[in-house]
């Protein structure tokens, strides 16, 4: 006989959480196999692949359905699902090294999931430097290698309405 200790909660699949996204750009019900007008890359088995493989054995069988893949409407839309801001006077000497992070990590997000792009790379006049990604995945990863590489503060802060975040780093310069 299992003995049950006072106090302790036994939790069973009723307390599974259950995922809800709330994400517009995603579709609820999608085609079995789809491909993206403009990035070329292809929706099948419920995922989406950058593989041009993939997609020119796709594009030889019938039965697919072209359509925009939610990066592209994101980013045709200019809806970002994260922002970071690199501040202070270190993003203004690193930029350079900054920018190389910053596309390094995103090729390698998108070798993971062809969904996790950089939208824009904007400088504003105070020598800022803010980064648009469709999601808010890919902002806390940016954020979180800039803090590796180097050093400084960064601070997330989350949307409660929609899947948005804020990813600000500030560091000094050496």
């Amino acid at each position: 006989m299992r003995a049950i200790r006072k106090g302790v909660k036994e939790y069973g699949v009723s307390y599974k959480k259950k995922t809800d996204s709330k994400d517009p750009y995603i579709p609820k019900a999608a085609a079995p196999v789809s491909v993206c007008t403009d990035c070329r890359h292809v929706y099948m088995n419920k995922r989406w692949y950058a593989d041009n493989g993939v997609y020119e054995s796709v594009i030889k069988t019938r039965g697919s359905t072209e359509t925009i893949c939610p990066a592209c409407r994101k980013i045709r839309d200019k809806f970002p699902g994260g922002v970071l801001t690199l501040n202070g006077a270190a993003a203004a000497a690193f930029r350079d090294d900054l920018m190389n992070l910053i596309k390094n990590e995103e090729r390698k997000a998108r070798g993971i999931n062809p969904l996790e792009r950089v939208m824009s790379i904007e400088e504003n006049g105070r020598g800022d430097i803010i980064i648009n990604t469709t999601n808010e995945k890919l902002a806390q990863r940016l954020g979180r290698a800039v803090k590796k590489a180097f050093h400084g503060d960064v601070t997330y802060r989350w949307s409660h309405d929609n899947k948005l975040v804020r990813v600000d780093w500030q560091a000094e310069a050496a």
